[in-house]
């Protein structure tokens, strides 16, 4: 009787422990199953103006979660009269790039007003471009930070706050990466040997900081 006693308090206590094991498992996988990251989903684009006068525009610039290691700068035009980075975003997406492969585009008045700085999902989430092919894409993609600016510069020229914008932009990006004036491109026209004459390149170039 005494040991049959004794079996039973040890079955009783090992199914206590096993319960005991069991609930908290299952507390902690539902707890992982909650923490688990999902996808990473395109962020709404975000606007500036270095002229907005509510914000400071440097802050909203640099409010991302982190820093990637850029070491360049890439301009490029969007080769239409019109468009932002939504209608941009849609021409990517159709190419396959998985949505807007710039981090900013620049607009001219047509989509965005005049000047505005659409700060794109691959800036907000610190993640290479998508923005250009060929060789040495995959460097650029994910070293030089894509900028677009509404425009054919094979057509017409940039509007003053375009320029403007593009400037200001630059400089905050060269300041904060250390990127030196050399590693600014501007790969603007249909032409890839030259800058199309619609752009003041060597103007450009001489407001870039000379780190």
């Amino acid at each position: 009787m005494q040991t049959s006693n004794n079996g039973l308090v040890l079955d009783r206590r090992t199914w206590v422990v096993l319960s005991s094991l069991l609930i908290g498992m299952t507390a902690i996988s539902s707890l992982l199953l909650v923490l688990e990251p999902g996808p990473v989903a395109p962020l709404p684009e975000v606007t500036l103006l270095s002229t907005d006068q509510s914000i400071d525009p440097a802050d909203r610039l640099f409010n991302i979660p982190r820093n990637q290691d850029w070491q360049a700068i890439i301009v490029h035009d969007s080769g239409t009269d019109d468009g932002s980075a939504e209608s941009v975003g849609a021409a990517h997406e159709r190419l396959g790039r998985d949505g807007l492969g710039y981090h900013f585009v620049i607009n001219n008045g047509s989509g965005e007003r005049d000047g505005t700085i659409e700060i794109g999902f691959r800036w907000q989430q610190q993640i290479s471009g998508t923005y250009l092919d060929g060789p040495g894409a995959d460097w650029f993609n994910s070293h030089a930070i894509g900028i677009c600016l509404i425009g054919d510069a094979d057509t017409g020229r940039f509007s003053d706050s375009q320029l403007r914008e593009l400037i200001w932009l630059v400089r905050r990006l060269q300041d904060r990466f250390g990127i030196p004036r050399e590693a600014v491109y501007a790969q603007i026209g249909s032409d890839s040997h030259r800058v199309s004459p619609h752009f003041p390149d060597a103007w450009f170039r001489s407001t870039l900081l000379n780190h």
